[in-house]
């Protein structure tokens, strides 16, 4: 049966809920146990089966208690389960042979321990543990068939089995034997069945995530489709638009006019911005670019529309040379720009830096600093989720494509709150070569 992912991880929670219970129904079945032994040592006049009930019951029962406080703190461990099984595997057995061997009213909790060693210790470990009892089951047997040592306790009778009585030990051994691969082929069969309810569940919801996904991929391409051929038409109004504005038309008509070229101009932006959202990111044209030149670069394309808002641009970067595609560094660059300019207010300046990143390989960090109101800070990383914006007529994209573009460069984009009010936007781009492979924006 194949391994999915997540199979592992739901196993073994599973398991340490089940080992969770296990240890705390111990407790309460402990005493029992113990009471009985005690109560056997004490009426036994035979100092070696005295010795040996009062010296390991109490150890077992310590044992466990320490098992349930450990796993209260620590939770589950993979040495747990075998550890605790393998302890009481040998402890029943030693506890059973100084109460009466197969005579001993404790010998019946093999079961319980056969059950538990086949669900929880893994094929083919189980079998050790089976198997030593059943090796123990006719051991106990033949001690007792041939008198060599006398293993039934005086509260119970006392003395050793001999003669006829001898054939109800290799019967009894026998049954129990069988009982004993009986419970072991069920406990792995329960093993079996919960271990393909998880592959078969986890089978459905990863075929339902595979569906999802090519449909989700159909739509986005669909989508694209319909924003490509929106584009065109919106061209034509928007020419439409600017021949009526030179015909001479007067002043009202022609002030409606670039309120509808402006509403136009938006709407292509927005179309532009899903189109790069909604298209694989094409591979990397990776090349020697100095980044301090492309500040300056994307902070002239600024400069109008900064001088239109009553806002300085001010480029603090000297010669930076990093291996990038030049292209998307300043689409990255381009957005967050227009984000800080949009954020400015009348009169304030929008800085951009670019230094050396420390580290071995080297790299860039390019920061665009602003005063405006800043983000939400209840937004958080939201900022970069698609549909996510706190602009009156965003779009929720242009964030999420930058930072695409910086992580397919193996860097990163991050918006952090600046000292005395604003943001900064922080561009980091890796000193050495990027993955040139296109993936999903």
């Amino acid at each position: 049966m194949r391994a999915l992912p997540g199979h592992r991880e739901i196993e073994r929670e599973e398991l340490s809920r089940l080992f969770g219970r296990l240890v705390w129904a111990r407790l309460f079945v402990i005493p029992v146990f113990a009471g009985i032994a005690i109560w056997l040592a004490l009426q036994e006049p035979a100092p070696w089966r005295r010795a040996l009930l009062l010296g390991l019951v109490p150890l077992l029962a310590a044992f466990f208690v320490f098992e349930w406080v450990r796993y209260r703190r620590r939770g589950f461990t993979d040495r747990a389960l075998p550890m605790n099984l393998g302890l009481a595997t040998l402890g029943h057995l030693v506890v059973c042979f100084a109460t009466g061997g197969l005579d001993s009213p404790l010998v019946y909790v093999v079961l319980p321990i056969a059950v538990l060693s086949a669900v929880f210790v893994r094929a083919p470990w189980h079998l050790a543990s089976i198997g030593a009892q059943a090796a123990a089951v006719w051991g106990f047997a033949a001690m007792g068939a041939a008198g060599a040592v006398p293993l039934v306790p005086a509260a119970l009778g006392g003395g050793a089995r001999l003669g006829p009585s001898s054939a109800y030990l290799w019967v009894h051994a026998l049954v129990l034997s069988c009982t004993l691969a009986m419970v072991g082929v069920a406990g792995r069969g329960m093993r079996r069945a919960f271990e393909a309810t998880v592959h078969r569940a986890l089978d459905a919801q990863h075929e339902s995530l595979r569906a999802h996904a090519e449909r989700a991929e159909e739509l986005t391409a669909l989508s694209g489709e319909i924003a490509h051929e929106l584009k065109n038409p919106l061209a034509s109004v928007k020419g439409l638009a600017g021949l009526l504005a030179a015909g001479g038309l007067d002043g009202k008509a022609i002030e409606r006019l670039g309120v509808l070229r402006r509403e136009v101009d938006r709407m292509q932006t927005i179309l532009e911005e899903f189109l790069n959202f909604s298209r694989p990111v094409v591979p990397l044209a990776l090349g020697e670019s100095d980044v301090g030149a492309l500040c300056a670069e994307v902070a002239a394309m600024h400069e109008g529309m900064a001088r239109e808002r009553g806002i300085e641009i001010a480029v603090r970067a000297a010669a930076l040379p990093v291996r990038c595609d030049p292209r998307k560094v300043r689409q990255v660059l381009i957005n967050v720009v227009q984000n800080a300019l949009d954020a400015s207010p009348r009169g304030g300046v929008v800085e951009l830096e670019a230094a050396q990143e420390t580290g071995e390989a080297g790299g860039a960090r390019v920061r665009v600093l602003d005063r405006g109101p800043g983000v939400d800070p209840t937004l958080g990383e939201a900022v970069f989720t698609p549909g996510v914006t706190t602009k009156p007529s965003g779009s929720g994209l242009g964030l999420t494509i930058a930072r695409s573009l910086a992580r397919q460069h193996g860097g990163d984009l991050a918006l952090r709150p600046r000292a005395g009010g604003g943001t900064a936007a922080e561009l980091t781009l890796p000193g050495g070569p990027a993955e040139t492979g296109g993936r999903a924006a």
